[in-house]
C-alpha cells in the first residue's frame, strides 16, 4: 500500500459531506482500526455511494 492510498482511505473514512451521507469517523478512531476492518469499511462505503447514486439517477429520470 502506498502512502497516497493510505491517506485516501483515511480521508474517505473521516470526511463527511455537508448535508450528505458518510461515516465521518474521528481521525483517531480511523487510525486505530485494524487494516482488515478499514478495508472492509472502504469497500462498503463505495457500495453505498453506488447505491445512492443509482437511486438519485432513477429519481431524476422520473421528473
Amino acid at each position: 500500500m502506498t502512502l497516497e492510498t493510505w491517506r485516501e482511505g483515511l480521508f474517505q473514512l473521516c470526511w463527511h459531506q455537508h448535508g450528505g451521507s458518510g461515516l465521518a469517523a474521528p481521525l483517531g478512531d480511523a487510525l486505530e482500526l485494524p487494516t482488515s476492518d478499514r478495508d472492509w469499511l472502504l469497500e462498503r462505503i463505495g457500495q453505498q455511494r453506488n447505491r445512492e447514486a443509482k437511486v438519485l439517477e432513477k429519481s431524476a429520470k422520473r421528473r
